[in-house]
């Protein structure tokens, strides 16, 4: 044999024994047959082995017993402020810099109805590389009248806005 013939059959055998070791194991004896040097006996062919309990309506009963105690913890979290799901809105966030930025931190806090200018939790923060426009979606309470927006983590120059009739928090920045 040649030296090409060599190469070809290598090249066969890389390619064959993975494909070899994919198509997976062979049976092999159990621990108890290889112990005891015996078969374990099989039942008859003709005998149906134990019916198999995943039918539709045992689905449909765990399904509802998974619901039914997701639902029992559910109400007994502590809610505060009267607080349920039907007192969110999604608000639309758009922000428009006349001039491009090249790196500036953006930062969306949530702020008290009754004091507007006092930042209460951070809801949001991203950065604008290279933009003249941050804009995002985010989902707050309806008691929510207004957001403070602090850029590069300066909350002397933030700025208060107040959400719109259109769920709509909108501001040009002119510098």
């Amino acid at each position: 044999m040649c030296l090409s013939q060599y190469r070809q059959i290598s090249l066969l055998l890389l390619m064959v024994i993975p494909l070899l070791f994919s198509c997976g194991e062979s049976e092999k004896e159990s621990p108890a047959e290889i112990t005891q040097g015996e078969t374990t006996p099989t039942p008859p062919p003709d005998t149906d082995p134990a019916p198999v309990e995943n039918t539709m309506q045992t689905n449909i009963q765990e399904q509802e017993k998974i619901e039914q105690e997701a639902t029992n913890t559910f109400e007994s979290a502590i809610v505060e402020r009267n607080f349920d799901f039907g007192t969110q809105q999604p608000i639309t966030i758009d922000l428009y810099f006349e001039a491009t930025q090249f790196q500036e931190n953006i930062s969306i806090y949530s702020t008290v109805t009754d004091q507007p200018n006092t930042p209460e939790s951070l809801l949001e923060q991203g950065t604008i590389i290279q933009g003249s426009r941050y804009k995002s979606k985010l989902t707050a309470s309806t008691l929510t009248q207004s957001f403070m927006v602090v850029r590069n983590d300066d909350f002397s120059t933030a700025i208060t806005l107040t959400i719109n009739s259109d769920a709509l928090l909108t501001h040009t920045f002119l510098e």
